[in-house]
């Protein structure tokens, strides 16, 4: 797998220990001073049925939240999206532009081209030309937790590798699709040259695991107001292990359902019938 540039020093051996826990504990004391992070997929032109799927008017309004809160706060609010979907360039990014904020954009490399509800090259690199974030939401958008080594090779160097020649920017942070993520994935994460590794465990503080960032991010879904927003923005630590408890709950069903069965209970619940059938592929956080 190809080495991120921290793992190595100049010379091509092992970076120095104490250099190493240098950079560690400097890159987790700047996570920790950063706000939370914000995680959006589709926006559409009126109201869905998909509960992932924002309305202009919704992201609007969310937007010009983040945007006054971050001038009000140092923990600054980052805004983030999911997939790679046509309507995050057509859409949301004039709203950014409209906010004066950046986001960055987790998108399914392998999509890029080939499906028309993607983004194309031409449109990801004038994301990046205008100071946006692209990066990586793995190749297929398969659950990286079940992959094989050499797909988990596949899913990661292969994304990297492809937004960075569309983008002509460095990719060194990834979203795992689904929110599914083990040691195994982080470690490859970093010997494929990954930082930073996106999950959708709202209540995880920022930490550096396996040579690698995580950080947790919430999924913002069509039903959640400004004020709901707000309060996990604001919740303290203490209640964020409240929520994680429930969020723990979640998991216990789907280990004992397994993935695939747990993924049809989630179509039915996130997605009307007449949806079904294009959502069937997506693996997204329920």
């Amino acid at each position: 797998m190809k080495q991120s540039g921290i793992a190595k020093d100049q010379v091509g051996g092992q970076m120095p220990e104490p250099l190493k826990d240098a950079l560690k504990t400097e890159t987790v004391r700047s996570l920790s001073a950063s706000g939370r992070i914000l995680a959006y997929h589709e926006v559409e032109a009126k109201e869905s049925n998909y509960i992932y799927a924002v309305t202009s008017p919704q992201l609007d309004e969310h937007l010009k939240f983040v945007a006054e809160r971050n001038r009000r706060h140092s923990d600054e609010t980052q805004v983030t999206f999911d997939d790679g979907h046509i309507s995050n360039f057509l859409i949301a990014r004039p709203l950014l532009e409209k906010h004066a904020l950046k986001a960055t954009f987790f998108v399914t490399a392998g999509r890029v081209g080939i499906h028309p509800q993607t983004m194309t090259g031409g449109q990801l690199r004038a994301l990046a030309d205008n100071g946006h974030s692209v990066q990586s939401h793995g190749w297929s958008h398969k659950f990286l937790i079940q992959c094989s080594p050499v797909e988990l090779l596949n899913e990661l160097s292969r994304s990297k590798v492809a937004l960075e020649n569309h983008t002509g920017a460095a990719v060194d942070a990834i979203s795992v699709p689904g929110g599914r993520w083990n040691a195994r994935v982080l470690r490859a994460a970093a010997e494929a040259g990954y930082q930073r590794v996106y999950t959708s465990d709202f209540w995880r503080k920022n930490a550096f695991r396996e040579g690698v960032n995580l950080a947790g991010r919430i999924m913002v879904r069509n039903s959640m107001s400004i004020e709901q927003i707000e309060k996990w923005l604001s919740t303290g630590a203490e209640d964020l292990r409240i929520l994680k408890v429930k969020h723990g709950l979640k998991n216990m069903i789907r280990r004992a359902t397994g993935d695939h069965l747990y993924h049809k209970l989630w179509c039915w619940l996130a997605v009307s019938k007449s949806e079904v059938a294009d959502k069937r592929n997506e693996q997204v956080e329920l």
